[in-house]
Formats: C-alpha cells, structure tokens, sequence
C-alpha cells in the first residue's frame, strides 16, 4: 500500500517539476519580449526626439534668418535716411571748401 501511494507522490512531484519549469520558461520568454519592446520603444522614442530635434533648429534657423533680415532691412533704411540727410550739407561743404582752395568745377 505503501508502494502505490510513494509512486503517486513521485508522480506528482515530477508533474509539479515539469509545470514549474514550463513556468520558469514561459517567465523568461516574457521578460525576453518585454526587454525587446522596450529596446524598440525606446529606439523609436530616439528617432521621433531627433526627426523634433531637427525640426525645432529647422525652423529655429529660419526665424534667425528671418530676424537676421528684418534687422538688414531696418540699418538699410536708417544708413539710405542719413544719406539723404547728409547729401546737402556735403554739397554745401564740399562747394565751400572748393572756393576757400580756389578751385573752380565746371
């Protein structure tokens, strides 16, 4: 009687063994893959940051462009406002110097 039950027992142990290891692997199998998704994630969360890094100094550099001529513009129209202030009096004084020197333009 002794003998079945001893029997019965071993095989069980064996069953809950091989169950246990069934386990062990179907866990490793999981984390494997939970490793694998999160290497791809986080390689797609890098493109995605660099395809927006790129973006931001694309548009970053035509604002600075866009500010770099408005900037152009402006000292243009102040350097064209002093000419136009200061061509008569340079004629003026040009044509006085000329006469205190004695010399005549024709």
């Amino acid at each position: 009687m002794v003998t079945p039950s001893i029997k019965k027992i071993r095989e069980v142990e064996k069953d809950c063994q091989k169950k246990l290891e069934q386990a062990h692997l179907q866990t490793e199998a999981i984390i494997q893959d939970a490793l694998n998704r999160k290497i791809e994630l986080i390689a797609q969360a890098r493109k995605e940051t660099q395809k927006t890094m790129e973006e931001l100094a694309r548009r970053a550099e035509e604002d600075a462009r866009g500010e770099s001529k408005k900037i152009a513009d402006k000292e243009k129209e102040k350097i064209k406002k002093l000419k136009e202030k200061v061509k008569p009096r340079f004629h003026k004084s040009l044509s006085r110097i000329l006469k205190e020197t004695g010399i005549q333009l024709k």
